[in-house]
C-alpha cells in the first residue's frame, strides 16, 4: 500500500494482484485508455496484445495487477522479469513494466507515478538494479512522461513492425514510499 496525501484528505494507493476474475477488467482499462490515446492522434499498440488468454496466463503467474483506492480499480501495471522480445540478449537484473495505465477519471492525480514508484520497489526487494519499459517511439507526450520519472532512453527497436523506444531506470534501494 501507498500512501500520500493531497490537498486535505490522505489517499491510500493498493497494488494488488489481479484474480482470473478481473481479466475483463484489465482488457477493459487498456482497452479504453486506447480509445482515449486514439481520439488525441496517440496511437496505442495494445489492440494486438490485449488477448484474454494471454492475460489469463499472465494473472496466473501474478504479473498483472490493479491499482484500487478503497474498492475503486483505478489502474492497472503488469511487471515481469524478462522480456525477450523487446530487450532481447539484456541482463536479467531488471523488471519489466508493460500495460501501464490509469483510468480517465483519475487521471492527473499522480497515480501513475505512485504505481512506477510500487514497481520499482517491487523490483529492489526482488533483487532488480533496473526497471525497464518499451513505449510508441513517435508518442512524446507519455516518452516525455517517463523521462520526467527518471527513465533513460536506451535506444529504439522494432522487433513487432512498429518502432519502440526503450527506457530504462537505475534503482537503489529507495526509490519512496514502501509498498
Amino acid at each position: 500500500m501507498v500512501g500520500r496525501t493531497t490537498g486535505h484528505h490522505s489517499v491510500k494507493l493498493a497494488i494488488v494482484p489481479a484474480n482470473e476474475e478481473d481479466v475483463d477488467t484489465v482488457i477493459r482499462i487498456l482497452s479504453d485508455v486506447a480509445r482515449w490515446l486514439g481520439s488525441r492522434g496517440l496511437p496505442s499498440r495494445w489492440g494486438s496484445a490485449l488477448d484474454r488468454d494471454r492475460f489469463l496466463a499472465q494473472i496466473r503467474l501474478k504479473e498483472v495487477h490493479l491499482a484500487r483506492i478503497g474498492p475503486d480499480i483505478v489502474g492497472t501495471i503488469t511487471l515481469q522479469w524478462a522480456d525477450p522480445v523487446f530487450w532481447s540478449g539484456a541482463s536479467n537484473d531488471a523488471g519489466y513494466i508493460h500495460k501501464f495505465a490509469v483510468i480517465r477519471d483519475y487521471a492527473g492525480r499522480r497515480i501513475g507515478e505512485e504505481m512506477l514508484r510500487w514497481a520499482e520497489n517491487r523490483a529492489v526487494l526482488s533483487g532488480k538494479k533496473y526497471l525497464r519499459l518499451d513505449c510508441l517511439a513517435t508518442n512524446k507526450i507519455i516518452r516525455s512522461y517517463y523521462e520526467r520519472a527518471g527513465y533513460v532512453h536506451k535506444g529504439d527497436v522494432s522487433p513487432m513492425g512498429w518502432v519502440a523506444s526503450l527506457y530504462e531506470k537505475r534503482l537503489s534501494g529507495d526509490t519512496g514510499p514502501g509498498i
